[in-house]
């Protein structure tokens, strides 16, 4: 174990002895703090990881800090409306992902269990369900979610609004189902409700400069995205431990922020270097470096990866790459909203969550899906079928049954995102074994 991971791999320990939020307040503090916090960047393996965890750290510090007003919001909001209204946002579902990343979502699981939420219940909800039961997330002033394709943040968020006593301050936003002039009209209602609410709680104004300067970074935010999806379209080797799947919280969370504008342009530039040394270099093996070139390289096997991966250790990926099939793109990191315009915030908002295509018919999904089998000439599709997820599993037959049809094999892995206990390790590898024999032995 190298010194980076020896110090993550200490700071995992002592959160799992110390399991309260103060001391998670104290951790982040330290780690967050300068000059701390750019020598803690300095420990992971490459740029991407170095910004990444150096802008979640930074964030997830400012929501525990009892400095800023703090609002829980689901994955799929507009998040540039809570940053224009100067909310910290704390993702509940991202942080769950945390809980099994550190090693403490037995204890998370077992207290929602403790607690009578339902075992067919989303892990990711029922995890952060127990760390708000624990008391480990930071304490919220507002609760903010929508019926955009999970219903259970609806029901898990008003729990905790009632836990805290805010009741008042819990926020739905009903997403209609097309998208329409009239669905958009409708929706920007509901934000800019929301917003004029807020403010006048929090004793102010909606500024509306504010919300320009917040689109106006979301834009470029955006910008940056579509570059790096853009190289993406041709690369096959990448930074060291790189995966798309870690990068929720800066693409959704942090949208509108500079903190996303300077992770994705550092995605770019990494990606953009490794580009070009693939190129130069395929077919060969470059030794003193993190590039390993494979000399079949031409044959490796394009994989587009739909919903999400397991956030505790395990080496799927790792099994995949030895076998010549690289994950080259995520249904998560598609960028699906046009550029928004910063005279009409709320209508480009309300038209941002009204073309994610996990909303209405699940023809939009299978038309997103088609478009990035087409972009990134995907040769097998993986759909992780996270346990409890009625949205994404529902649609898993005709993902599959449409992907067939052109000619593209799916394979629909059954599994838990954060509990490993409800995952059979030997029966994913085995099934993601056969899979892989299957598309190796296709042809190009």
């Amino acid at each position: 174990m190298g010194f980076a991971e020896n110090i993550r791999e200490t700071l995992k320990i002592k959160i799992q002895k110390n399991l309260n939020r103060d001391y998670i307040e104290k951790i982040l503090g330290i780690v967050g703090s300068w000059p701390v916090l750019p020598v803690y960047g300095m420990t992971f393996a490459s740029k991407s990881d170095k910004y990444l965890n150096i802008a979640t750290i930074k964030n997830i510090k400012k929501a525990y800090c009892q400095k800023y007003p703090v609002a829980y919001g689901s994955l799929f909001l507009p998040y540039e409306l809570l940053h224009s209204l100067d909310l910290v946002p704390f993702l509940p579902e991202v942080m769950a992902g945390f809980t099994a990343g550190i090693g403490i979502a037995d204890k998370t699981l077992k207290e929602a269990s403790a607690r009578w939420y339902t075992p067919d219940l989303c892990t990711f909800h029922r995890s952060a369900s127990g760390a708000v039961e624990l008391n480990l997330f930071p304490l919220p002033q507002f609760l903010i979610c929508s019926s955009l394709a999970c219903d259970a943040a609806q029901k898990t968020f008003y729990i905790d609004a009632k836990k805290y006593n805010i009741e008042d301050n819990f926020y739905l936003i009903d997403v209609p189902y097309n998208k329409t002039a009239d669905s958009i009209k409708y929706l920007a209602s509901q934000l800019e409700d929301i917003s004029t609410n807020i403010s006048k709680k929090m004793g102010k104004q909606v500024d509306m400069d504010k919300f320009k300067n917040t689109i106006r970074l979301s834009n470029e935010f955006r910008y940056w995205a579509l570059k790096v999806n853009d190289i993406r379209k041709e690369l096959l080797i990448y930074p060291k431990n790189f995966n798309g799947l870690s990068f929720i919280l800066p693409f959704h969370g942090l949208a509108g922020t500079k903190d996303a504008v300077v992770v994705y342009k550092n995605i770019y530039f990494e990606l953009k270097d490794f580009l070009e040394k693939q190129k130069g270099s395929s077919g060969n093996k470059k030794s003193g470096s993190n590039i390993k070139i494979k000399q079949d390289i031409g044959k490796t096997k394009r994989i587009l990866w739909l919903h999400l991966k397991p956030y505790y250790k395990n080496n799927i990926f790792e099994i995949l790459e030895n076998n010549n099939c690289r994950v080259v793109f995520e249904e998560i990191s598609q960028v699906y909203w046009p550029e928004l315009d910063g005279e009409k915030p709320f209508e480009s908002l309300a038209l941002k969550m009204l073309s994610h295509p996990l909303n209405g018919s699940v023809e939009n999904r299978m038309a997103a899906i088609l478009e990035m089998v087409r972009s990134y000439r995907i040769d097998g599709v993986i759909l992780f079928a996270h346990w409890g997820c009625r949205h994404s599993n529902g649609s898993a037959r005709i993902i599959k049954d449409t992907l067939r049809n052109n000619n593209v094999s799916t394979l629909i892995l059954d599994g838990d995102c954060l509990d490993k206990n409800n995952s059979s390790e030997g029966q994913i590898l085995t099934r993601i074994q056969g899979f892989m024999e299957i598309i190796n032995s296709e042809q190009s």
